[in-house]
């Protein structure tokens, strides 16, 4: 049986398995959801963002090249490997990349954070507030380092050209609350026990990403008391790299949590969308809104612009041309270029991202 599936976000909080699934002739479902009333005159309730996702904006922002030269959609990630098999694959190592360059902004800002930090005028404190200096750099060429085997697993994956630069994966994974509607896409065929397994799971790890969200921020408020405390002299050098520690500790924890859950996130979809599925509908179940991606043929006018906003700055894609395709790519076609979205990615979803199936 061909399953198709779609993601949509439903309004007012209205969820699809409270509408009563209608089996057609075939053996498919058709979920009906129909929007809440609104009231006469009543404002609409304002969006809870979550600490995840404000955290994730901000781990989201690039710092500098060239570690951001190779945008990345997941849509032209899924297309070029020619091969839907894969996916599953291809998406996972797509988030691991994502969860590293998180690490890597986090890492550096750690770095950064302790060069304004007087030492004091004991040799002692000098010399505690070089070993976390030190041990910030070591984080630092451990992150990129493991940046670059996830990125490289990510062009194998993809069948991206040798002579290209490294990826950067400019779809953001998921931090919202992910509603599997697992009673109702499974209520007419069997469902294994680790797809089972996801389904149970997923609201934990959400859980535990939102709560490393919000430990990130304690510690990130705590060590900034910290230091205004040493600034005055109240509290010892030991104190500050203390609570860098901590701050560093969550940080990494927190980039863990969102690979897991985006992982596990990709497996339940491709449990539900199977091959016959595009590579749009599937990615679209996975964040709601991928970022737009198509082959163009090369033009011969400047390159394109991957805007970031409304003022029309942007990342300046590689000229036409630049990036070859290779034997394991598409299957013909001329070297694919980059078509210019609206923006690179809404800073934070406006409301979790649900399935329903269509007929």
């Amino acid at each position: 049986m061909v399953l198709a599936a779609a993601w949509v976000a439903l309004p007012g909080g209205a969820r699809a398995e409270d509408a009563p699934p209608e089996v057609a002739a075939d053996g498919t479902v058709s979920v009906v959801v129909n929007p809440p009333t609104a009231r006469a005159g009543a404002e609409p309730d304002p969006v809870k963002v979550g600490a995840a996702s404000q955290l994730l904006a901000k781990a989201c922002t690039p710092l500098a090249a060239p570690l951001y030269d190779r945008p990345l959609p997941l849509m032209e990630a899924l297309e070029r490997s020619g091969d839907r098999s894969r996916r599953l694959w291809i998406t996972q190592a797509y988030w691991k990349v994502s969860a590293g360059f998180a690490l890597v902004h986090f890492s550096t800002e750690a770095v950064e954070r302790l060069e304004f930090i007087a030492p004091g005028a004991e040799p002692h404190d000098r010399a505690v507030l070089d070993a976390a200096v030190a041990a910030a750099r070591a984080n630092l060429a451990d992150a990129r380092a493991e940046l670059v085997v996830a990125q490289q697993e990510l062009v194998d994956l993809v069948r991206l050209p040798a002579g290209e630069p490294l990826p950067w994966p400019i779809d953001r994974p998921l931090a919202a609350p992910y509603q599997t509607q697992f009673d109702t896409i499974f209520a007419t065929r069997p469902a294994t026990g680790r797809v089972r397994a996801i389904n149970r799971v997923l609201p934990n790890k959400h859980e535990a990403l939102e709560q490393r969200a919000l430990a990130v921020a304690a510690a990130e408020e705590a060590f900034r008391m910290t230091e205004a405390d040493h600034a005055k002299g109240r509290r010892p050098i030991e104190a500050v790299a203390a609570g860098q520690s901590m701050l560093v500790a969550q940080q990494r924890e927190f980039c863990q949590a969102l690979k897991a859950y985006n992982c596990d996130i990709a497996e339940y979809a491709m449990a539900v969308a199977d091959l016959s599925v595009p590579h749009g509908p599937f990615a679209a179940m996975l964040i709601g809104t991928p970022l737009p991606w198509q082959p163009q043929p090369p033009a011969g006018g400047p390159s394109a612009i991957i805007t970031t906003g409304a003022t029309g700055e942007g990342i300046v894609a590689p000229p036409p041309g630049a990036f070859p395709a290779d034997a394991g790519g598409p299957p013909s076609g001329p070297p694919p270029v980059f078509v210019p979205p609206p923006r690179l990615q809404p800073a934070i979803p406006a409301t979790p991202i649900v399935p329903q199936l269509v007929p």
